[in-house]
């Protein structure tokens, strides 16, 4: 076993036990132990409160990763201490969010509090700078917003538990812009270039020329535009993975199965022949589009 699958298991105990019995984790097995089992936890350059803040979430990692207590239980106790640190007792969580957030922008910091995979744990950074890129696709260009998050404090839990190792890539805002955190992206890799920008670029041009366009056909549309631009051969793979007719709320998994169906009689280890077969299966399903939909010009700059 790798020790990454200690992490994607949430056990940090056997993950301690897996280093002590590994040579090579001889330099950050120290820095576990200090956290974990001293509970000598980080501190940051930061005001005190807000350091207390971070306390408090660190001994809620460590009571639900390392401890083993239910995340239930450890959830209300650290929801009940900082409800004490800040001298809200009778807050509900969505006020005691709003007022945490407060705290820390008027110390010159962004925050983002809430769960993540079904754990608390905040996100704290110093600049949000919104990049504008031009965007080609295949039958128009787009100017796509996204905001690069940098200088990070707190990265919630995956990040803290690895050292930095894994952690969130970014978030879409309640108003569709993407979020991505600095760190965690090459901005020059086919992760960004590709799976992001175009595919999400695709959606916005999608929304605007086919007025009530459903989550499955926008999905079926941005994953074709990823296959034709992409020179990953395992993308189409990775995609047909994810195919399940059953799952009719997600998206995804639905756009994935019309792919597997649409891809049956294509050679799936030539990438020439793939890339070529999305663009003529995004052409065939504009047209189709145009006629559920109604024809509208694209969104064109």
């Amino acid at each position: 076993m790798q020790i990454s699958q200690f992490f994607l298991n949430r056990d940090i105990k056997g993950a301690i036990e897996y280093m002590r019995d590994h040579e090579e984790f001889k330099d950050i097995l120290p820095a576990y132990i200090a956290i974990f089992e001293a509970c000598e936890y980080r501190t940051f350059d930061l005001p005190d409160i807000l350091n207390n803040i971070l306390r408090l979430y660190q001994i809620y990692f460590r009571d639900t990763f390392y401890c083993g207590l239910p995340e239930t239980e450890a959830a209300d106790k650290l929801l009940t201490q900082l409800k004490e640190l800040l001298g809200l007792p009778d807050a509900d969580e969505t006020f005691l969010a709003g007022q945490l957030q407060t705290l820390f922008e008027k110390n010159g910091f962004h925050a983002l509090f809430g769960k993540t995979q079904g754990y608390y744990g905040p996100y704290i950074w110093r600049d949000t700078v919104p990049t504008v890129y031009r965007v080609e696709l295949p039958d128009a260009t787009a100017e796509y917003t996204v905001n690069i998050l940098k200088g990070f404090v707190f990265r919630s839990w995956m990040d803290y538990l690895t050292f930095g190792r894994f952690g969130t890539g970014g978030w879409a805002s309640p108003d569709g812009t993407i979020n991505c955190i600095e760190q965690a992206y090459d901005f020059e890799s086919e992760r960004f270039l590709v799976s992001l920008l175009k595919h999400e670029a695709q959606h916005t041009i999608d929304m605007k020329r086919f007025p009530g366009i459903v989550s499955a056909e926008l999905e079926y549309r941005a994953k074709l535009v990823e296959l034709h631009y992409s020179g990953n051969l395992e993308l189409l793979q990775k995609f047909l993975s994810e195919a399940d007719e059953s799952k009719i709320n997600d998206g995804h998994a639905i756009a994935s199965a019309k792919l597997r169906r649409a891809f049956a009689d294509t050679d799936q280890s030539d990438l020439s022949c793939i890339q070529a077969r999305a663009l003529e299966l995004l052409h065939a399903d504009t047209r189709e589009m145009e006629e559920k939909y109604g024809k509208q010009a694209a969104s064109k700059t």
